[in-house]
Order: structure tokens, then C-alpha cells, then sequence
């Protein structure tokens, strides 16, 4: 029988066997569903783990009016998300109506080797991540573009996803505009460019073997017999019909400018839609249609049949199946969060936790199973960050240890749970779910590896000054 709400909050304290089962339960109900049964996307599997994990906790004592405050609240910390969804839609249907996506097409066809496209699509999300600090707003400009080449050029759809969000996640890790790089480092007490330069023993190494990988996946490519006449019928037809001039790249050069200048990234993404909008407008469409665009999505009408699907995308309405799946996800990760079932899993990893290696996992451990309840990545990388500082400075580890494990696993971590608000966001806007890129975003999964080895070896592992165990 459920407890009153006014029932003592530690009476309610789940035990850790109980903890771990409400935890893992759902979870197996999420993966049987997704992976066995194979419904995509895992809007059905998701709800069922909702409502067992709300029975579970039931049993805990708490009442299904504070469960479901708990799931509230954890839908609320989306509006930001849904509101970058929502944008990103637009910008897909505006850059796609203002040449900006088809121009990019259209060079990336001319100037990359096929053989190197994994590589290049890799170097220059990364590139554009660390200028701009924002995954969500590479992968839905610069990715959606380099989607199209991939395409056209006869790449697995997951091989390409991959690279685009290896790429996007190394920036958003060592960018020193991320929202990311900067939470981890002030939740930590760590000065900024500490936190960065510590960063660089765990993400460089993995870099280098991510771009290793991304050649090694160029030369296992083959070119279909007719590939190069299909790019070439692409090129042809792209020149026939967008007019590919340099005002194309304007809104892709104004999103670089104002990101890197610490523009709040909702008013960079609005510019991003209004200039392309703007550019459209000047080369001749009527606005009726662009708002039909906006809402709906771009309608290629080129000769090609095959580069019409191609271009067709973007929309509001695109985005809807994306925001149920984010809803049902953050529900989820609220109702563990309001019974303190993931408190407890943490507080049971930092038992007897003293020396890098078990302080460094256990930090690592911490932020996937964040990650697996919640789908937050400022979560995996917030509690971590504020549990486990004591620990670090009893063991006389310094603190930007901490602060690079947060990142090293919450961060480039989450698009890999399938459940997750990136992981849905990336299905949402490239049409790739994480079971399928996972195993070729080579740096996400990497740079964990290398963070392990470095408090295996003690190499990277600075110390404080003095050690109180």
C-alpha cells in the first residue's frame, strides 16, 4: 500500500536490489522492444517502460500524483530541445528552398574523393561543432547536406551517420562555446581551458583512430556500376535547377558567426530560417509556398526522380513523431529521478571507490546509467560531476579529471542510448536510429576507452598537491 506524500523521504529510499530492478526491468522492455521485436520507433516499448516503472515505484511508496510531478518535470527540462527540433525543421525546408543544402550537395559531389568522404564528413562536422558549440545545429545543416553526398555517392546511411556524429560530438566536447564544455567545467570547479587542455589525453588518440577507421570504411566502399554517371546526372541537374550562387552560403556562414560569438542558439537558428528564407524570396519563390514548405517540408520538383526524394525534407510536421518519442523517453528518466532509484545505483558505485581506475569507471558507470534512465546528457554529466568531486579530492585526483570523465562519457555518450533526447534527435532530422549508426560512431565509443587507459597507465592523470585517502 502506497505511502501518504507526507511519508518521511528517506522511509521511501528504495534498497539497492530493488533499485537495480526497477532500473533494469524497463530498461529490458525498451531493448527486448526495440532490438527483438524490432518496433521503430520505440514509442510502444518506451510507454509499457513507463508504466512499469511507475507500478515499481509504487511499491516504493510513492503516490502516482508525485510520479507523475516527477515525469512533468523532466518533460519540462525538453522545451529548449522540442524548440531546436522545431527550428531545425524550418531551416532544412529553408535551406533546401534557398539552394543552400542542394549548393552544398553540389560541391561536396565536385570535391570529395568518395574514397575520403567518411573522413571529410568527419573533419568537417567536427570543425563546424567546435566553431559553432552546437551538435544539434551541424547535423541538422552541415549534416543533412553531407546526407545527400553520402547518398549520391552510394554510402551505407549508417556509415555516414556515424561519421556526422563522430564529427559533431568531437566539437561540442572541446568547443569553448558548448554548453556542454562549460557545465561540466563550472559543475566541477574547473577554469575552462583546464578542463579543455585535460580533455585533449582522452579525445586525441581517440580522434586519430576515429579518422583511422573513417579510411579504413573509404576503402571497403564500391562504387555501384553507373555511380559516377549518377553523380554526374545529380551535378547536371542541381546546375539546371537551383541557381547556386554565392548567396547560397550565407545562412551556413551566418549560423559560424553568430555561434561562435555566443549568440543564445535559438536567435542563431531563427536567423538561420529568416535569411534563408530571404534568398529564396530574392531568387523568386512566392511566400504562400515557403510557408507550405516550413510547415510541411521541401518539395523538390527537379527532372530527377531520385534527387527529388533526396531533397524532399525538413518541416514542422517532421518533427512531431521525434517530440512523442522525446516525451515518452523524459517521462521515463522522471520517474526514476522522483524515487531516487538512480541516487541509490550511485551512491552503491562509490563505495570503496579510492584509486583512478575505480573512481574513473565508476564516473563512467555513473554517466550511462544516467544516460540509460534518463536520456540527459546535462544530467550525465551534472550529477557525476557534483557526486563524485569528494571522492576525487580525497583521492587526490584534480578536479579536471572528473570534469573530463563527465564528458568523456555523459556527453559523446548519449547519442548511443536509443532512447535518448539526442538519439532521437538524430533519427528525427538524418532518418537513422542510434541501433544502427552506433557501431560506426567510432570517437563516441573510443574516447570511454582511452579515458579507462589513461587511469590504468596514469598518463593524463594530474594529482593535487596533497592526498587525504
Amino acid at each position: 500500500m502506497s505511502l501518504p506524500p507526507s511519508a518521511n523521504r528517506d522511509e521511501r529510499k528504495p534498497s539497492l536490489p530493488w533499485a537495480l530492478l526497477t532500473f533494469a526491468v524497463p530498461v529490458a522492455i525498451i531493448l527486448y522492444g526495440t532490438v527483438v521485436v524490432g518496433v521503430r520507433p520505440p514509442v510502444l516499448p518506451l510507454l509499457v517502460a513507463v508504466v512499469v516503472a511507475g507500478l515499481m515505484c509504487l511499491k516504493i511508496g510513492y503516490s502516482w500524483e508525485e510520479l507523475q510531478e516527477g515525469m512533468l518535470a523532466a518533460v519540462g527540462r525538453i522545451q529548449i530541445a522540442v524548440a531546436i527540433l522545431m527550428l531545425v525543421g524550418m531551416i532544412i525546408a529553408a535551406w533546401m528552398a534557398s539552394g543552400t543544402i542542394p549548393a552544398i550537395i553540389y560541391w561536396g559531389l565536385k570535391l570529395i574523393a568518395p574514397k575520403h568522404f567518411l573522413v571529410s564528413a568527419f573533419i568537417l562536422c567536427a570543425v563546424a561543432s567546435l566553431a559553432t558549440g552546437t551538435s544539434f545545429g551541424t547535423m541538422g545543416t552541415i549534416g543533412v547536406a553531407l546526407m545527400g553526398v553520402g547518398v549520391a555517392m552510394g554510402y551505407n546511411p549508417a556509415w555516414t551517420v556515424g561519421a556526422i556524429v563522430s564529427g559533431a560530438y568531437f566539437g561540442v566536447k572541446m568547443s569553448p562555446v558548448s554548453d556542454s564544455t562549460n557545465i561540466a567545467a563550472a559543475v566541477c570547479e574547473v577554469p575552462l581551458f583546464t578542463h579543455i587542455s585535460s580533455m585533449l589525453w582522452t579525445t586525441l588518440p581517440a580522434t586519430v583512430v576515429a579518422i583511422a577507421g573513417y579510411g579504413f570504411l573509404g576503402t571497403l566502399h564500391t562504387a555501384e556500376p553507373g555511380s559516377m554517371e549518377n553523380i554526374h546526372a545529380i551535378l547536371t541537374t542541381i546546375e539546371g535547377s537551383f541557381s547556386l550562387s554565392p548567396l547560397a552560403f550565407l545562412p551556413p556562414a551566418l549560423m559560424l558567426v553568430l555561434a561562435y560569438r555566443r549568440f543564445p542558439v535559438l536567435p542563431v537558428l531563427v536567423t538561420c530560417v529568416v535569411s534563408a528564407l530571404a534568398i529564396a524570396l530574392y531568387e523568386g519563390a512566392d511566400i504562400a509556398t515557403l510557408a507550405k514548405f516550413l510547415t510541411t517540408g521541401y518539395k523538390a520538383a527537379t527532372p530527377s526522380p531520385a534527387l527529388n526524394k533526396l531533397l524532399s525534407s525538413g518541416g514542422l510536421m517532421s518533427i512531431m513523431g521525434t517530440t512523442l518519442l522525446l516525451t515518452s523517453g523524459m517521462a521515463f528518466g522522471g520517474i526514476l529521478e522522483k524515487a531516487r532509484v538512480l541516487e541509490v545505483l550511485l551512491n552503491a558505485m562509490l563505495r570503496g571507490a579510492t584509486s583512478a581506475i575505480s573512481l574513473v569507471g565508476a564516473t563512467i558507470a555513473a554517466a550511462y546509467i544516467i544516460l540509460l534512465g534518463t536520456g540527459s546528457q546535462m544530467l550525465a554529466v551534472i550529477v557525476p560531476g557534483r557526486a563524485f568531486q569528494e571522492s576525487f579530492r580525497k583521492a587526490g585526483i584534480a578536479p579536471q579529471i572528473l570534469s573530463r570523465t563527465c564528458e568523456d562519457a555523459g556527453t559523446i555518450g548519449c547519442p548511443l542510448v536509443p532512447w535518448s533526447v539526442h538519439a532521437f534527435y538524430i533519427l528525427g532530422v538524418l532518418g537513422v536510429g542510434a541501433m544502427d549508426f552506433a557501431p560506426y560512431a567510432i570517437l563516441n565509443y573510443v574516447v570511454p576507452v582511452f579515458s579507462i587507459l589513461s587511469a590504468l597507465t596514469g598518463i593524463g592523470i594530474a594529482r593535487t598537491t596533497q592526498e587525504n585517502a
